[in-house]
């Protein structure tokens, strides 16, 4: 927000609703694909891939909830038993 701002912006409402529904559009687009690779490539560790797939898992729950967008794929939980 400060850098558009500084850039003489008159108000933010326009930029704040144009990046929401960027960011809606997203969020609704994404596969459960987009999400595994983007765990997988910002995971530098086992606890903090379990961190991110929790955070990630609550925030899906939050956009469903209260943002109304779907999506159900990326709310469970990982099943992570061992086949065999």
């Amino acid at each position: 927000m400060e850098y558009l701002l500084e850039r003489g912006i008159r108000s933010e409402e326009y930029y704040l609703g144009d990046a929401s529904r960027f960011i809606r559009f997203l969020l609704a687009n994404s596969t459960e694909e987009d999400v595994r690779r983007f765990i997988e490539e910002s995971a530098v560790s086992g606890t903090y891939r379990q961190r991110l797939e929790k955070t990630l898992r609550r925030f899906f729950i939050f956009c469903s909830e209260h943002l109304a967008i779907e999506c159900p794929q990326k709310t469970k939980k990982p099943d992570t038993r061992q086949l065999g």
